[in-house]
């Protein structure tokens, strides 16, 4: 079974919300998880990638993590499709 973009930016944004306790605030594709925006620190990433992982059954690299894969919601749910996409072929 496939599983779509869509499906891991909704997970990626129910982590946040519960795991991470950011409710009530917007969750755009375009907010920063590093830096401005979340300022998510690397505790909170990692129960991020681990949240995903739970979620769908899948490792994820951990190599090809940086801010270019982490730095807003909408790059790390790109990068984490991919991963899980390529883990299923």
């Amino acid at each position: 079974m496939s599983i779509s973009r869509t499906q891991v930016i909704d997970a990626i944004r129910e982590i946040i919300r519960t795991d991470l306790k950011f409710s009530g605030i917007e969750l755009g594709e375009e907010l920063e998880l590093v830096g401005g925006g979340l300022s998510l620190d690397s505790l909170d990433l990692l129960m991020l990638v681990t949240g995903i992982e739970k979620r769908f059954g899948h490792k994820i690299s951990t190599k090809l993590l940086n801010r270019e894969t982490m730095g807003s919601i909408g790059s790390f749910a790109d990068f984490a499709h991919r991963e899980l996409e390529a883990l299923k072929s």
